[in-house]
């Protein structure tokens, strides 16, 4: 693992990463939204894991008011580098950048000629110029629409369902065990903990099991306690 901080979404390479060295790849890995990104989704692929997840939306105005030509909407020619709109125009030569977060991405342009006076335009665009558009390299964009597609389906829901408990695991760890906390100076140190941790969490459990102690109930929050009984 990196020394030093770093982003959620650059962990699960390196988790990942770590399991294949084991040889312990897993068929499919849970994750949350902050796990997630394009770039890990085509990583995962490679290595036949299946990163299963919330994607962060399409936030561009056209998918959120549900009435417009979404990226998903055109037509890519990846060998030709040409992309095609709803309506027919095809674009201008792409251009390979990398963004200000240091990603590789392709932006590609419409001709203003093209869009200027399409009937469609209200639905596309509202550049004063043509219809722009970032994409991913090719991997990583079909990945990304694979997954942004099957989360609105309800296997997917049924799946990720199982995300629940790791969930709770957390927060027990947090809540009863200090685990946002470290004790001592280093990843190694820290690790350890965690390792002991973890340890406890299971003598824990097992002790709840053989004792026959109920589960606490669902914890209600503050804010729902204000809401009167039905």
């Amino acid at each position: 693992m990196k020394r030093g901080s770093s982003d959620d979404y650059e962990a699960t390479d390196l988790v990942q990463e770590a399991l294949a060295a084991r040889e312990l790849t897993p068929a499919v890995h849970l994750a949350d939204k902050g796990y997630m990104s394009a770039h890990n989704l085509a990583r995962a692929d490679r290595r036949g894991i299946e990163l299963l997840g919330p994607m962060m939306p399409d936030n561009a105005w056209q998918s959120a008011e549900g009435n417009g030509f979404a990226v998903s909407d055109f037509t890519i020619d990846w060998d030709n580098r040409v992309m095609t709109c709803p309506t027919g125009a095809t674009s201008l030569p792409w251009g390979n950048e990398i963004d200000q977060g240091g990603t590789p991405v392709i932006r590609v342009r419409f001709s203003m000629r093209n869009c200027k006076d399409c009937p469609s335009r209200d639905l596309c665009t509202r550049e004063a110029k043509g219809r722009p558009i970032t994409l991913r390299p090719q991997e990583e964009h079909e990945a990304l629409q694979r997954a942004r597609a099957r989360r609105n389906t309800d296997e997917w829901q049924q799946r990720y369902a199982h995300r629940a408990s790791v969930e709770g695991t957390i927060a027990q760890g947090v809540k009863g065990f200090g685990l946002r906390s470290s004790r001592y100076r280093g990843t190694v140190k820290t690790h350890l903990q965690h390792l002991f941790i973890a340890a406890a969490m299971n003598l824990t459990r097992l002790d709840t099991w053989l004792t026959g102690t109920p589960l606490a109930p669902t914890r209600t929050s503050h804010f729902a306690a204000l809401r009167p009984a039905a």
